[in-house]
């Protein structure tokens, strides 16, 4: 027993001797261990068995460091290195050095040197749909027709994809090429037609047409099945207005009450249903709804000016005058103004 006690020292002495394996350059790198990397990688290039993958690994290291320089220069030398074989290139290897380059640049703010990478990248993988979208983007505020011809291509390859069509829309509809984002977004729609972003930015691209008959499907659709409560006023808003405008005033006015019934003060809603009841000619109903805005804001600019016209056709011209005024102590708008000044004139008495 003896011997065996006295034994154990030298058993643990003998275990410590028997040193580890050393952790390999990719255990280093996971253990975010950056500086060792960089001096495990700088031997074995002193032994000339530096590879794509550890020079890659070299140029993650410095990236991870801040040393944007470094990490550069050794992304284009695993980039060199994982090309070097014409057989087998290293694919791999060639598109994440290229694609952390970009992501370099782009914290730098290069712009045109980042476009510069991902055009390398496409040399190498022209279908890569990440990098066409991030090249798209990168181009769109400098090259209108690149950005397009990118957005074209990658839409044609998988249209789903991050919802690209979409963003190719909202991008043409930012560059008032409306018929080019109706093309977008409608494919948008087609590959997502669950979508509540591409239902919506599909309905306010056809307000913007003043394509009220193409929007209402889209508009009715959101008000019943949004997710997001708050928004839905807003969508039924735009709906009833959407009815207004298509001549089908008792749509307008049943889609407000709904609105109403949410928010019973919401003076879109009322200024939409005194509209309709006006062009309905029904002036007591159009004045009674009139009157509940001016009630909670007499400074209401619009409440004010469809009061006016209606007291105008009721013959009520003291409370016509009284309203017309009133407008134009609040108006910016110069057409409003003169058409305001020209009713004041007929009306007896007026200036």
């Amino acid at each position: 027993v003896l011997s065996f006690v006295f034994a154990l020292p030298a058993f643990a002495e003998k275990k410590k001797a028997e040193a580890k394996p050393a952790p390999t350059i990719d255990q280093l790198m996971a253990n975010g261990e950056y500086q060792k990397v960089i001096e495990t990688g700088l031997k074995f290039i002193e032994k000339q068995q530096d590879t794509a993958p550890i020079l890659y690994l070299m140029g993650l290291a410095y990236q991870q460091l801040k040393d944007n320089p470094n990490a550069l220069s050794y992304y284009e030398k695993a980039l060199a290195k994982a090309a070097s074989d014409p057989l087998t290139p290293n694919t791999e290897i060639q598109l994440s050095s290229l694609i952390n380059e970009a992501n370099i640049y782009a914290e730098i703010k290069d712009d045109a040197k980042v476009s510069e990478i991902y055009e390398k990248a496409l040399v190498i993988s022209p279908e890569n749909k990440d990098i066409l979208l991030n090249y798209a983007i990168c181009l769109e505020k400098r090259d209108k027709v690149k950005t397009y011809a990118t957005y074209d291509k990658l839409v044609g390859i998988d249209p789903s994809f991050k919802n690209v069509a979409h963003e190719a829309g909202v991008f043409a509809i930012e560059n008032k090429d409306y018929d080019k984002a109706e093309s977008y977004l409608k494919t948008a729609l087609q590959s997502l037609p669950s979508s509540e972003d591409n239902k919506m930015a599909l309905a306010k691209l056809y307000l913007k047409k003043q394509n009220y008959e193409a929007a209402i499907p889209l508009l009715k659709d959101l008000s019943e099945t949004t997710t997001r409560d708050i928004l839905k006023p807003s969508f039924m808003t735009l709906l009833a207005d959407s009815y207004y405008q298509t001549n089908k005033p008792m749509d307008a006015i049943s889609t407000c009450d709904k609105i109403l019934a949410l928010r019973p003060n919401d003076d879109r809603a009322l200024i939409i249903k005194t509209r309709a009841y006006r062009d309905m000619k029904d002036p007591k109903n159009a004045a009674a709804i009139a009157e509940l805005v001016l009630a909670a804001n007499p400074s209401h600019e619009e409440a004010n000016y469809l009061r006016g016209k209606i007291a105008v056709e009721q013959q009520d011209f003291k409370k016509a005058r009284l309203h017309f005024e009133k407008v134009l102590s609040i108006t910016s708008d110069p057409e409003r103004k003169t058409e305001v000044q020209g009713y004041l004139k007929q009306i007896k008495g007026g200036k």
